[in-house]
């Protein structure tokens, strides 16, 4: 599951079998630091990713940093206030040795940053880990505006030079960065992410006005997402003249006026905005088929929650999405509306037992993307860290 490859080679393969055996260090200059300045500003995805990782390890085998507040967590005003702070000081001084966090020449202790960012304003050195989403402002830069991808190439140019252990949450990622850096690094590992089943506990509850058949795509309306593709293909392929609907439902972010002005022009689309738990899990029990041609996912979670829920994805072939699920998915080119629109004829088109079939398979594969199996294999990697 780990799969080491770059400077480890057979020593560290060696090295790691007796790590199993090994427990963590209860001295506190045995205890790694996770660097988790990521949560200051960040409370999509990763931040859960984050905060189960310190809940899991701090503060009995890790501790914790928050950029330069410490152990110390803000909340509300104090997190924004401390958030724009803490990004004026990355965009100023990016990579400056002046006042870096943390001296590597006193602290024998790892450091696994909870993301490349903030790698910037911290001391980094080889014995440190990274944890690594996505590479998307590099592979992808014209979703990124200038300054995030100025900051991102400074901070994994930093990474290169000092050739630190590198997490990434998708073996998609992981190949995208080694096109671009190459494999010399302590170890480039895949850690897949989990289904955080919490979401899908509790009853169903009907969109208020709403039945008959309908497609659903769930995530941030932003370009990223490609829902302008979907929509032109759910158009085009004449689905509200046979009474199916399409439900759009997520947060707003860069992009979504020109996502939102073609969808409310196009007969059958259902915006609902943000949802309740309770109708989000209706929508996901009773869609035809989850839509999400993506033009970049670090991993693929929503394909995977819909898995958990046993609807059928159709993705952006060759992603991190068709990964997500173990290729139990219809894969389309992301800019081609036609193909997109065929994969949802396509679903509708299904038996009821070629409905059930792919929904064990889906289900299986969402019960092995368990939060059990992602801390274990964190809690070996540190282990041999």
């Amino acid at each position: 599951m780990l799969n080491l490859t770059g400077r480890q080679g057979i020593e560290a393969s060696e090295a790691s079998l007796t790590a199993r055996s090994m427990t963590f260090a209860g001295a506190a200059s045995g205890r790694p630091v996770f660097e988790n300045s990521l949560s200051i500003l960040n409370r999509t995805g990763a931040w859960h990713i984050a905060k189960d990782l310190c809940q899991e390890f701090v503060p009995e085998h890790a501790r914790v940093r928050y950029w330069r507040l410490g152990a110390y967590a803000p909340e509300g005003l104090a997190r924004k206030l401390a958030a724009r702070l803490m990004m004026l000081e990355i965009s100023w001084l990016r990579d400056s040795r002046h006042s870096l966090i943390g001296s590597k020449a006193s602290d024998a202790n790892s450091t696994v940053f909870l993301d490349p960012l903030f790698v910037l304003r911290s001391e980094l050195a080889e014995k440190d880990i990274v944890l690594c989403h996505d590479v998307g402002p590099l592979s992808h830069s014209f979703l990124y505006d200038a300054v995030t991808v100025q900051n991102y190439r400074v901070a994994y140019e930093k990474i290169r030079r000092h050739g630190p252990g590198i997490v990434f949450v998708s073996d998609w990622s992981k190949d995208n960065f080694v096109a671009i850096h190459g494999s010399n690094f302590r170890f480039l590992t895949t850690i897949p992410l989990y289904v955080r089943t919490g979401l899908f506990d509790g009853p169903q509850e009907t969109l208020p006005g709403f039945d008959g058949r309908f497609f659903l795509t769930v995530g941030a309306f932003e370009t990223r997402k490609n829902q302008i593709a979907a929509l032109e293909a759910y158009r085009d392929g004449g689905f509200n003249n046979h009474g199916v609907r399409y439900v759009l439902c997520g947060p707003r972010g860069e992009g979504r006026d020109k996502i939102i002005d073609l969808a409310k022009s196009i007969p059958g689309t259902v915006l609902p905005g943000y949802v309740p738990d309770g109708q989000l899990r209706w929508l996901y029990a009773n869609a035809e088929a989850f839509v999400l041609p993506s033009l970049l996912e670090g991993f693929g979670m929503p394909a995977l929650e819909a898995a958990y829920m046993g609807l059928l994805p159709i993705v952006s072939e060759g992603s991190a999405l068709v990964e997500a699920v173990e290729g139990v998915c219809v894969q389309v080119s992301p800019k081609d509306t036609i193909a997109i629109g065929q994969a949802m004829r396509h679903a509708l088109s299904r038996s009821s037992a070629e409905k059930a079939q792919t929904s064990r398979e889906l289900q299986a594969v969402a019960a092995r993307a368990s939060k059990e199996r992602f801390l274990q294999s964190w809690r070996s990697l540190l282990q041999a860290r």
